[in-house]
């Protein structure tokens, strides 16, 4: 087979739906990981179209996908430590600011 009839070999319905599932998984990430599951179906969709003689673009989208998973995984551990420690320094900045309002009204 040439390079341009690999060029030229339409898209397989696997790729199709393995890139709409990526799309999705980045946009439902947020609710409660649900993106893991498209994710999961996009890994599927590129081994279907890597066994359906798109080796190329079952590959691309197989890499992709597990990027994709990587990079929102990490963003939302970012977000959630990001969280809990403005959490902690806003309750220990309260804490102090009380502490200090304690002690101006201590002495008269």
């Amino acid at each position: 087979m040439s390079a341009t009839a690999v060029a030229t070999a339409p898209t397989s319905s696997a790729t199709k739906a393995g890139w709409v599932c990526v799309v999705l998984g980045f946009l439902t990430f947020w609710i409660f990981g649900l993106g893991f599951v498209f994710f999961s179906v996009a890994v599927v969709c590129a081994v279907v179209a890597m066994r359906t003689n798109q080796v190329q673009r079952g590959l691309i989208l197989l890499v992709s996908s597990l990027v994709s998973l990587a990079m929102c995984g990490v963003l939302f551990m970012f977000l959630v430590v990001g969280t809990v420690v403005g959490g902690i320094g806003a309750a220990a900045q309260k804490a102090q600011h009380s502490q200090q309002q304690k002690h101006l009204h201590s002495y008269p």
